[in-house]
């Protein structure tokens, strides 16, 4: 007989559904938003890739500080998918683990 969750397992479920479902679809928006940036940027003419260069010397100048700021409001959506997935993992994990353990079963060594 299958085991019931516990309420907590549950709120573990849907604690890391909440996280992880909005942060796949932030972190899909903001891949979309870079692949279309990195197309324009490849589709340009001749002139349009020497504006690229100034960005490029641009972007050298930038301190530590603004580029980790950059990053971390882009991958932010990374964060959430993982702390999401790490309670659902440990929910399933837990449910096979007492499975495999139950001595119960009737199904046990049959096939």
């Amino acid at each position: 007989m299958k085991r019931q969750k516990t309420q907590w397992e549950r709120v573990k479920t849907v604690a890391g559904l909440a996280l992880a479902g909005p942060g796949l679809f932030f972190l899909f928006g903001h891949l979309v938003d870079v692949a279309g940036r990195l197309s324009t940027v490849l589709g340009q003419t001749a002139s349009a890739k020497l504006e690229i260069v100034s960005s490029i010397m641009l972007a050298a100048s930038l301190n530590l500080h603004q580029v980790t700021d950059g990053l971390i409001g882009l991958l932010w959506p990374a964060l959430l998918v993982a702390v999401g997935t790490a309670l659902l993992g440990d929910v399933s994990g837990h449910n096979s683990e007492h499975e495999m353990k139950s001595p119960s079963d009737p199904c046990v060594g049959c096939a």
